[in-house]
Order: C-alpha cells, then structure tokens, then sequence
C-alpha cells in the first residue's frame, strides 16, 4: 500500500472515531459492507463472537486444540477434524508462520509460488493468491491462524469440495488422515508416511482429545456410560425454577437485531451476550428489559470486544448484571457448582466455542434449569430451536470455557 492510500485509510479511521463519539448507540447499525469494502475490519455475520482476551476468536490452548475446535464446530466429528490435524502436524507442526525450509515468514511475508507455506503448506500460486485475497479482505494477516482455517474451509466447500464429502465418510481418525492427505493436502509422501506417520498422528491427537472435544453431531451423553453420576443433579431431584415460563429473546428479532453493538456491529451480528444478560435480567427481576437495553448500557459501559465486531468481554455478567442489581459469581467447570446455583433459583452464563448450542466463531448461552433426569435447559438468543432441547451437564461443560462461567443472582 503507498503512502497515499495509506494517508486515506488513516483519515478515513479518524473520521469514525470522531462520528462515533457523537453518535448515540442505539442508532441504527453502521454499514458494515461500507468499511469491508474500504479494508477497515473483518466480522463473521454467521457467528456470534466472544473473546476473554487477546484478539482471536478461536478457542483452545494451543494451536491444535483451535484448529479441533474449528472444524467440529464447522459440523465434522472429531475423528475427522483429527485426521485433519493429523496432516497439519506433518505439513507445519500447526505453526501457520512456517515457511517450507524451515523459515518463519512475518506479517508482511507474500506467498512465493513452488515454496509451501502456512499449516497446510500451500504451494502453488492457484491456491496461495487466494488466500492472500482473502487476508486482504478480511484485514487480517497472512500468518493469522484462523484466517488459514477460513481458508481451508472455503476450499473445503469449493475446489476441494469432493475431499469434504469423502472426508465426512471417514470413520476413523486414520481414516481420514489419509482420504485428507490425497484429496486436500497431495504431498509427496510416501504410502507407508501417509498411514503411519499421518494416520498415527490423527490417531494420537484423537485419544488425547476424545474426553474433552464432543463430536458435533451428537447434543446429549449416554450418562448410562458414566462411572459417576451423583453429580448430574443436586437439589429435591425436581425441576428448577425456569423450566418454564422463561422468556427467550432472538438476537435477530426484527425490533433490535439492525441496532448497533459498539462501533461496528449489530445486536443480530454479535449480540448474543447482551441478549443472554437481557433473558437474565428478565427472568430474575421481573422486569422486561430487552437485547436493546442491555446492548445500549453495555456499549457505553465497557462490554464490547474492538467496538463489538469481536463481541462481548468476559466483563459482561458484572457490568450489566450489577446494573440492573444483580449479583455474579464465577463458578468452576462443575456440574454440581452450577446446579447448586439452579436449584437456588439463579441462572448461569457461560461462553464457549464449537458444536451447537455455541458456535464455531464463540457465542454466548443461558444455562436457565436442571431437570428431573439432571439434564439442563438453556436460552439461544442465536439459534432459538435449541430452547426446546435437554442437554448433557458434560457436554456443555466440554464444550464452555472453563473459566468464563457465571452464575447470575438476585
């Protein structure tokens, strides 16, 4: 970029910041294709994203557990998101700044034809150029690991498309490390590397996950297989209070869902945080305060990760929730911790990343009740069918961030 374009781009941020300053939050959402079109941000309008801290949606400790995340939350199990990683470890170790050679490329590294680069080594120009379109529109860099993951996924359902459809067909971890490595990857490797080398990666990264990544095309346990179940349910073994009558809100509902979230987002784009707090708020106090009125005070109090296209901080529960007089407590990745809260007539918020009911990108959920049989109910501002659905306690667990769970009283 020259200096005079980089002059505009420059005057053009200084412009917003100065609109935004004078412009009420709940005005009508900013127009988001405007600022993607002048290279200004990078927002997901299918996913409601929530970051703790840092600047990546992906969730995981390390590099291989985002990428597993990814891609069950994308709908693969976790076998074949395994055989996935399995190539992956082969091709970079999961690093997407390497360079083949060895070499660690920088932010401002371009893609050089017949030299493989990121984790899946791209190597040729057909398939590396779009991949630096794609950095450029969507202003991330060209080692960022999830838009090297967004990538794989655009090939997956595109040029590669028949290495998705045999790839859903794989059963086993080394299954589909291998029909991965011939319909995606197409190195050089021999037979023997690709079975035992790759496949006995896949395999590998699948026994050291399978306890605590669920497959995404399942939404409940068989608690029949678990060794100890006396923690499925604390309480008189009935009903907590918001089994019924609770009052769900869509993020997406016509009266609020253009409104905006922050400085460059709307409550339908990334408000499911606001929403979850507003069902809450609701359901505690008695009053109906809506995703409009939790937004609004959230924006303008702090709540909102990079003007909101990145979407709620993990301050949201207290901010709001002290607002509108409530208390929030942070409980431990236990089941018993958060029944307790339940069948104390209090409600829990919690974030996390993959299989439904969260999504790939992060999103927010109300857990609102325990049942009899020690299955939970929740409150999907995102995807509304899932408030009719009993889950798993470890499922959700699983899938949750561990350390952003909140249980919510009056």
């Amino acid at each position: 970029m020259n200096k005079y374009f980089k002059k505009i781009k420059i005057y053009i941020l200084l412009t917003l910041i100065i609109l935004y300053s004078i412009t009420p939050l709940n005005a009508s959402a900013i127009d988001i294709d405007f600022y993607n079109s002048n290279d200004i941000l990078y927002y997901n309008p299918e996913d409601c994203i929530v970051i703790g801290t840092g600047d990546s949606s992906l969730v995981g400790n390390d590099n291989l557990e985002k990428i597993l995340r990814y891609y069950v939350g994308k709908g693969l199990s976790l076998a074949q998101a395994s055989g996935i990683a399995g190539n992956y470890e082969q091709e970079s170790g999961f690093n997407p700044a390497i360079i083949q050679g060895g070499n660690q490329a920088d932010e401002n590294y371009t893609p050089v034809n017949s030299v493989g680069f990121g984790i899946a080594q791209w190597t040729f120009n057909d398939r590396q150029l779009p991949l630096v379109a794609l950095s450029k529109s969507s202003n991330r860099t060209i080692i960022d690991l999830s838009l090297q993951l967004d990538y794989s996924w655009e090939e997956l359902n595109s040029n590669r498309s028949g290495a998705l459809v045999t790839l859903k067909e794989a059963t086993t971890p080394e299954d589909a490390a291998y029909v991965f490595h011939r319909d995606f990857e197409g190195s050089n490797d021999s037979e023997y590397t690709i079975k035992e080398v790759r496949g006995g990666n896949a395999k590998i990264i699948y026994n050291t996950f399978a306890s605590t990544i669920p497959d995404s095309t399942s939404t409940s346990l068989n608690t029949s297989t678990l060794s100890d179940k006396s923690n499925l349910c604390t309480g008189d073994n009935s009903n907590s209070q918001f089994s019924n009558g609770f009052t769900f809100y869509d993020q997406n509902n016509p009266l609020w869902k253009d409104e905006s979230y922050g400085a460059y987002a709307t409550i339908g784009e990334s408000g499911c945080g606001p929403s979850a707090m507003a069902m809450i708020i609701t359901a505690l106090t008695s009053n109906k305060v809506t995703p409009l009125d939790t937004a609004t005070y959230g924006a303008i109090n702090g709540t909102t990760a990079n003007g909101g296209r990145d979407g709620s901080n993990w301050n949201i529960q207290t901010i709001i929730g002290e607002h509108w007089g409530l208390t929030s407590t942070q409980l431990t990745n236990d089941v018993t911790a958060v029944n307790s809260i339940l069948k104390n007539d209090g409600l829990v918020i919690t974030s996390g990343a993959g299989a439904e009911p969260f999504t790939s990108g992060g999103h927010y959920i109300v857990i609102r009740a325990v049942t009899d049989s020690g299955k939970w109910l929740i409150g999907d501002s995102f995807n509304t069918a899932n408030n009719t659905k009993e889950y798993d306690p470890t499922y959700i667990l699983n899938i949750a961030s561990s350390s952003n769970i909140w249980g919510i009283t009056k």
